[in-house]
């Protein structure tokens, strides 16, 4: 049941994921499907010379459509794994356009990569390269600056032989498929022939080829015959063929390939989806002309599971309906090849010598149509729109809409900005002003020789000006909190050779989630105390509970490395989430620093006792236990009154810098 709830979410993700990118590249494909009927309408009205730049427009339109697809998808993949666009794209390019030109995948006129699925692909293996290794944008002014260069050259280099096995791969598979055309006989002219015709031209459509190119010597072959069929029918010497050009143009791709009208159709009569409806109305001047890259790739169908079935599935049911009304006498066959783009039942009359027959014909396929199309459609629109049975939240849901669609980009866009704006806020952090320590007594108030400090990192700027630390989030948010608490400790253990170590001070250092997590971590402490001649006994680290929901395993085996060398382990603002206690089951803690969260509500008997019994923890866990944020007289009474000695907060002083620090510790020690 888990397994198929998986593969179900995984599909709909899929769904949506491919639906948001062609969505995207919407406006590009609706400028080319406008060219190519402006460019045949001036054709029709006998401007040949202005129709050709139209048609040149389109073929522009056509070359620059994969490049597109490529940034699009690699752009979109990126932002949703909260991986910088700036590093994945120009790796997505790198790839397809060295596959594409070492393996001549490039339109004629204007020498651009043209081959969507290797657009698709390539966008997807570079996505999945740079979010495995999550790659950051090189900033000069970052303390791990080298180390990223080199990771970074390191990770390419793998990257390109990668690209050079993929190029090789795809000249394998182009070699094998120029084999296969070879020994294709596709003879369109017969049932069986006709019916594979078909399925390849459904097959290749539905995944970004054009079809018709795979198959232009049987399709040139098709139209000759056909007009030598005509011409012999006309003058006597031959009867006339069910199957050709005109068979294939007026009842097969009514609407245009996949005979498309009877999924617009369907759409209009079954659709809930307000966004389908919009874009089946908005298809219909298009679609009446057999144009139908709105639906191709708005809805989408290529590259979609659920749709590619009836869209290869319905010009095959068509060919054996028309074919067998044909054969049967009921319709007159088709006696003329009438231009593709003419629209549905205009193109049945004249195509069967100006029968209605044909015209009626046309109405039962496009209904059959429509009945083959509605299941599908129907499975496909739930699963995008998320009904009842689908596993997605309710806020995920309303993402189905167009506006949804490219509001989500558009929240990723701004996101990406602010992040950007943050890389810039903390490089001229880095590169002007100073970090500094201050340190927050912690007072045991039945020892007053008792000598321990919280470190806290602030920022001054160039002009002196103190900063509050809200500037933790930015490194957070750009991944750089790892770099920030390796500063900080580094600051702290040069700072602690002015306190007296030697009466016993003991120093507190917050560290992130990412950092307790990182395997190097001990090795990095152990070092520097070495490097700074500190005792490990005098160093602190404090966890704060949040940092510990995942990544037990080496979180855990971090602690005891730590605590061999020396060095005192504590969980901070205990109490502040829902995972304490089994926090305090997991890991051997040294020290509880309650959070002040829980003396807010000590007004009222319930809190006291809570707190209360929170303070017989270290009864049950042997851990030294420190009430933090003290900043009244009362509220020092009642932690004293629940027997805990050791204090920190406002009352008593507030965060300070070294050399108040060191004045602090020397009237302590001189007590």
């Amino acid at each position: 049941m888990w397994k198929s709830l998986s593969l179900r979410a995984s599909y709909e993700t899929y769904v949506r994921d491919i639906s948001i990118v062609f969505l995207l590249l919407l406006p590009l494909t609706i400028c080319n499907a406008m060219s190519v009927f402006v460019g045949h309408f001036l054709n029709f009205s006998d401007f040949p010379e202005i129709a050709k730049k139209f048609f040149y427009f389109s073929d522009l339109l056509i070359g620059i459509y994969p490049t597109a697809l490529s940034v699009i998808t690699t752009y979109y993949l990126s932002t949703k794994h909260n991986v910088s666009p700036m590093v994945v794209v120009p790796y997505a390019l790198v790839m397809f356009i060295a596959v594409s030109l070492s393996n001549g995948l490039v339109a004629p006129h204007t020498g651009l990569p043209n081959n969507p699925l290797v657009a698709l692909l390539t966008a997807i293996i570079s996505a999945g390269c740079c979010v495995s290794f999550r790659l950051y944008p090189l900033d000069p002014s970052r303390i791990d600056f080298v180390s990223s260069l080199y990771k970074q050259v390191a990770h390419f280099f793998g990257f390109l032989l990668l690209t050079l096995l993929l190029t090789k791969l795809t000249g394998e598979v182009i070699e094998s498929s120029k084999l296969v055309q070879q020994d294709m006989v596709l003879n369109p002219l017969t049932v069986s022939g006709g019916l594979s015709y078909q399925l390849v031209l459904g097959l290749l459509g539905a995944v970004g080829i054009n079809g018709h190119n795979f198959l232009f010597t049987a399709k040139q072959q098709l139209f000759a015959d056909t007009q030598q069929n005509l011409a012999a029918w006309q003058a006597g010497d031959a009867p006339l063929n069910i199957l050709g050009q005109g068979f294939y143009d007026a009842f097969m791709s009514i609407g245009g390939s996949g005979n498309s009208l009877a999924l617009l159709i369907c759409i209009l009569l079954f659709s809930k989806d307000r966004r389908h409806t919009t874009l089946a109305l908005s298809a219909i001047p298009l679609v009446m002309f057999n144009i139908n890259e709105l639906l191709l790739f708005g809805l989408p169908i290529i590259f979609n599971p659920t749709l590619i079935v009836p869209f290869v599935l319905v010009p095959l049911a068509s060919f054996i309906v028309v074919y067998s009304a044909m054969y049967l006498g009921l319709v007159h066959p088709v006696s003329t090849i009438v231009d593709w783009m003419t629209p549905p039942f205009v193109s049945g009359y004249l195509a069967t010598n100006n029968s209605v027959g044909g015209v009626i014909l046309q109405m039962v396929v496009i209904g059959m149509g429509v009945m083959i199309y509605r299941p599908f459609y129907l499975n496909y629109s739930s699963s995008a729109r998320g009904d009842t049975r689908s596993i997605f939240r309710k806020h995920e849901l309303e993402q189905s809409t167009l506006k949804s669609f490219v509001g989500d980009v558009s929240q990723a866009m701004r996101g990406y900005i602010s992040k950007h704006d943050v890389s810039r806020r903390v490089s001229k952090m880095l590169s002007s002003g100073e970090f500094v320590m201050f340190y927050q007594p912690q007072v045991h108030l039945k020892n007053s020789s008792h000598l321990a400090f919280e470190s806290l990192v602030r920022y001054k700027d160039e002009e002196g000006r103190l900063m509050p630390p809200v500037f933790i989030q930015d490194f957070m948010q750009l991944g750089a909190i790892k770099q920030l608490d390796r500063m900080v400790i580094e600051l702290v253990l040069a700072d602690m050779n002015k306190l007296p170590l030697e009466a016993g001070c003991k120093v507190g250092v917050n560290v992130s989630a990412e950092t307790i997590a990182d395997p190097s971590i001990v090795r990095f402490i152990s070092r520097r105390l070495e490097s700074y001649q500190v005792s490990p006994g005098a160093l602190e680290i404090e966890i704060t509970e949040e940092a510990i929901l995942e990544n037990h395993e080496q979180i855990s085996a971090n602690i005891d490395a730590l605590q061999a060398l020396g060095v005192t382990v504590a969980i901070d603002d205990f109490g502040s989430g829902y995972a304490s206690f089994p926090h305090l089951l997991k890991y051997n803690f040294d020290k509880v620093k309650l959070d002040r969260s829980l003396l807010l509500n000590t007004h009222e008997e319930r809190g006291q006792n809570l707190y209360q019994l929170l303070a017989k923890i270290s009864e049950v866990t042997g851990c030294a236990l420190v009430a933090e944020g003290i900043e009244t007289s009362e509220e020092k009474a009642f932690v004293e009154q629940c027997g805990i000695d050791i204090c920190q907060g406002y009352y008593f002083a507030k965060p300070m810098p070294l050399e108040e620090a060191v004045s602090w510790a020397s009237g302590i020690a001189s007590k």
